[in-house]
């Protein structure tokens, strides 16, 4: 990861922290919210501006999402661990 620790971040993610990084040339934000309950994780993308969520990941009422957030293969079909050395831990 660029600009920060991996393992920092992950540690930030599994709390639901807002955070903000780049990827290809796209900032997005993260961040998770507990939402009657259920913790969820929300994704969007701030520059370009990209209306509405690009991902929302609901967990359950002790855990956010970050084993699923971590699995899936949306960054030109890797995991975020797999591009994590191209992601640029960005703060606003």
């Amino acid at each position: 990861m660029l600009d920060g620790d991996i393992n920092d971040f992950l540690g930030h993610m599994y709390y639901g922290d807002e955070l903000f990084f780049t990827f290809q040339g796209k900032t997005y934000f993260l961040e998770g919210l507990d939402n009657e309950g259920k913790l969820t994780y929300y994704m969007c993308i701030v520059d370009p501006l990209v209306n509405g969520y690009v991902l929302i990941l609901e967990g359950d009422e002790h855990n956010y999402p970050l084993e699923e957030f971590l699995a899936l293969k949306i960054w030109d079909g890797k995991t975020f661990m797999e591009v994590q050395d191209e992601i640029q831990w960005v703060d606003f």
